[in-house]
């Protein structure tokens, strides 16, 4: 794709250049019976002069009426008739300019409705939560799904600022990704009422909201903790580790610059919520999985999540065809955070190689999605949802990390990652306006050059027609062509289990050393990768033993219980199914229900206990998994 390709967003009906909305407020009622938000939201829209109309994204939402603010006079509105997956056109007329001086801003409020079916609204029933008595309200706008819960120009390009008033059922709690404030402790014996105000600009993507019966604890001035009443009768909150989130935090702010967000508050979602990836601010969602991890494990999934907060809320993409300025920007902090957090001998290499086999995993993806394999695809009339996802982020990852070898190393590139984010803040670019700023800040390493169809200047021996080209291919990296030392330790002790002629189910492994008993979470994950490609020489004998030396304390993450129940079930070990069954049911995204139930259904004298399982936990399990599990059932 040519990187000065026009940047138009293609997803959405929006033409934020004549009209575009820069506050937007929220009054809405969660109605957990109907499973619809009801209300109305108001809109501070700024347009040039001779604009008389505003075309906004709608997806499923039923509009009651539309009102200038100002006098309360109906605008005419009306939807034009589309068969885009993306929705439809929204028009709406704008109030007249009064007297004879020109004001580009007006304000509308749009009375309106969520269908209960609106894709990004989570709407999970008493009994997929934690405590099996109460629903729980998740939103997850996948890129382009904000405009079906609340109208608005459904594009990264689009920024703004907004505000929130929720009213709730009596007792639940509200998170949204904005400052909470003012929240007023009302007579109604039926609601509570919360409101939000996010001062910086966001784009739609970013507003979230989540509602259920949740509890807080603070856990540092800029921290508190959310989770349903089970997750704080356990011992997990005490355990889990916070401190290495804020030591991440202040790596991230030396890496990108202040952090601009004032909260970081976390929200641990029901346990059927097991994956969850989405970028806004103020909050993060992370599974009770991640509650049972050490120190590695937690830095490895919330480094991302922190990363975000300047790649991809601070500085955004224009459209989803550049979207690697979020993903590839964010894997390359993150994995920054997590090398000064691991600080292990090998660390460098091993997360390198982690994003080359990412990377190379793309190959084994279907034919037929190779035009999507370069950082810039043209993703015109797709959902980006769901085929960004065969896009190479990884390419971009290496190609800053080449960028940051050529231009002078760690700290003269960390100088300009802040600089960057710095400049750009609460806008959206696309990748030439990255370009143009990566030569500016380094006008001695570039050169006159005509190539293909970037006529400027070029920043010397960069290959920009491979790294943004149409061509799938992987960066050459000859030092990752070996394993690190932390690899290979792992995979030295995986071969000595499995060859290892153990005799009797408690007998110590004679060549365990203290390192090997003590193993972190990456190290459990990297043994268990490798004990999987064995496993026909593991037997269940073995696994018990494995299971008393590594897989059976309270710090093993979700990733780590995963995978040990999946190779349990491959070596037929029969006393782990009703374990392996109970933890699908309980985290039952398809990430991990899906496996499991596809690996027992290739065990014949399990297949009807399987089946059993699954039926009388149905209404437990997300409906996205029963689609899954229903096809191999």
């Amino acid at each position: 794709m040519d990187i000065l390709r026009p940047t138009k967003d293609s997803h959405s009906f929006a033409i934020p250049e004549l009209a575009r909305v820069t506050d937007i407020h929220l009054e809405l009622i969660v109605d957990f019976k109907r499973r619809v938000l009801k209300g109305k939201v108001i809109l501070t829209i700024t347009r040039l002069p001779s604009i008389n109309q505003i075309i906004l994204d709608n997806l499923g939402l039923v509009i009651s009426s539309v009102t200038n603010v100002l006098d309360g006079t109906l605008l005419h509105h009306h939807h034009v008739v589309t068969n885009s997956a993306f929705g439809s056109p929204f028009c709406v007329d704008l109030p007249p300019t009064i007297g004879t001086t020109y004001n580009p801003e007006c304000k509308i409020q749009i009375e309106y409705e969520t269908s209960p079916n609106s894709p990004a609204l989570y709407w999970l029933t008493a009994a997929q939560t934690g405590d099996g008595k109460h629903p729980f309200l998740l939103s997850n706008n996948k890129l382009i799904y904000a405009r079906s819960w609340f109208p608005c120009q459904d594009t990264p390009s689009v920024k703004f600022t907004y505000s929130a008033k929720i009213l709730v059922p009596k007792n639940f709690s509200v998170l949204m990704s904005a400052l909470s404030h003012n929240n007023v402790d009302r007579e109604d014996p039926q609601l509570d009422q919360y409101e939000f105000r996010q001062h910086l600009p966001v784009s739609s993507c970013a507003v979230i909201i989540a509602v259920g019966l949740l509890q807080t604890k603070k856990l540092n001035e800029r921290m508190n903790i959310f989770a349903e009443e089970n997750i704080f009768k356990t011992n997990y909150i005490k355990i889990f580790r916070y401190t290495a989130i804020e030591k991440m935090l202040q790596i991230a702010k030396r890496l990108c610059g202040s952090y601009m967000w004032g909260r970081y508050d976390i929200c641990v979602l029901p346990p059927s919520i097991a994956h969850f990836e989405i970028e806004c601010p103020c909050v993060t969602f992370i599974s009770p999985l991640l509650l049972h991890g050490d120190r590695s494990y937690v830095g490895d999934s919330l480094a991302r999540n922190i990363s975000q907060s300047w790649a991809g809320n601070l500085v955004s993409c224009s459209n989803y065809e550049h979207l690697w300025l979020n993903k590839s920007f964010s894997l390359f902090i993150s994995r920054k955070i997590r090398r000064s957090v691991l600080y292990h001998k090998g660390i460098d290499v091993y997360l390198q190689r982690e994003g080359l086999k990412n990377l190379n995993s793309l190959v084994q993806e279907p034919k037929n999605v190779n035009k999507l394999r370069c950082l810039l695809p043209n993703l015109e009339y797709l959902s980006p949802d769901i085929l960004t996802k065969y896009v190479p982020y990884e390419r971009g990852y290496f190609l800053l990390c080449h960028l940051e070898n050529m231009l002078g190393g760690p700290t003269v590139f960390e100088l300009f990652l802040q600089s960057y984010f710095d400049n750009f803040a609460f806008r959206s670019i696309n990748t030439a306006d990255w370009l143009n700023y990566l030569r500016q800040k380094f006008p001695d390493k570039v050169k006159v050059a005509f190539f293909l169809y970037i006529q400027t200047m070029m920043l010397e021996d960069v290959e920009w027609h491979l790294w943004f080209g149409n061509i799938f291919f992987t960066p050459i990296m000859p030092e990752l062509s070996e394993m690190s030392a932390w690899e290979n330790k792992c995979f030295i002790l995986a071969k000595k289990w499995i060859n290892w002629d153990i005799l009797r189910v408690h007998d110590i492994p004679p060549f365990m050393t203290a390192d090997e008993r003590n193993l972190c979470n990456i190290e459990k994950i990297l043994l268990l990768n490798n004990l999987h490609s064995s496993h026909q020489s593991l037997t269940t004998v073995k696994l018990c033993s494995l299971n008393n030396c590594f897989f059976c304390g309270i710090q093993n993450g979700g990733e780590i219980r995963f995978s040990w129940l999946l190779l349990c079930i491959k070596v037929q070990w029969d006393k782990k199914v009703e374990s392996a069954l109970n933890f699908a049911v309980k985290y039952c995204s398809p990430n991990y229900a899906y496996p499991i139930f596809k690996s027992l259904c290739k065990w014949r004298e399990m297949r009807l206990l399987m089946i059993g399982q699954y039926y009388q936990n149905k209404k437990k399990i997300l409906n996205e998994t029963q689609e899954k599990l229903n096809k191999i059932l």
